[in-house]
């Protein structure tokens, strides 16, 4: 009896084949899921990154007493701002800023609830002009980020009646804006 014992101190090629399987579906599940997080996490720090670069634009016309453009670089990648009027598109060369996307990212000509007037359009000639005590902001306006595929998007929202502009998060194709 002591030796049957001592024979079955391991573990069957059947038990190990369904440990095995058990954990591959379990990673695969773990991996679809944290793919999801990460554009969902990347979708909100476009979000962040280009509202925050724009606050920093509408601070820049104040500081200069002068009107600061915002143009999309040719890419569609690439925010810059550039003092003075709206220049053509050679006018990169006279950037004072500039904030360019990840590569999954990119900026979208396109208008959605609550914002008629994108930014992006080069036919906008909204530009940041400095007011005392207000953000030199245009008065209403976006621009919206989309993640490779287009259904998680991001935007910066100006409101007519707010002074501030906000990050915005869609997980729907721009359906419906959740506020960050």
């Amino acid at each position: 009896m002591k030796h049957s014992i001592e024979m079955k101190k391991g573990f069957t090629m059947v038990e190990l084949l369904v440990v095995v399987s058990i954990m591959g579906i379990l990673s695969t599940m773990g991996v679809a899921s944290l793919h999801a997080a990460i554009v969902n996490n990347r979708v909100r720090d476009a979000a962040v990154n280009v509202t925050a670069y724009l606050e920093r634009v509408a601070s820049e016309a104040n500081r200069f007493s002068d009107k600061v453009c915002v143009k999309i670089g040719n890419n569609g990648k690439t925010i810059y701002a550039v003092k003075g009027a709206c220049p053509n598109s050679a006018g990169i060369n006279k950037a004072i800023s500039q904030l360019t996307l990840e590569n999954a990212l990119t900026f979208e000509n396109a208008t959605h609830k609550d914002c008629t007037n994108s930014w992006y359009n080069s036919d906008v000639t909204d530009t940041f002009e400095p007011k005392f005590g207000l953000s030199a902001a245009p008065v209403q306006g976006c621009i919206v980020v989309k993640y490779s595929g287009g259904e998680k998007k991001a935007r910066a929202l100006k409101k007519k009646e707010k002074n501030n502009i906000i990050p915005q998060v869609s997980y729907d194709r721009g359906n419906s804006w959740t506020d960050l």
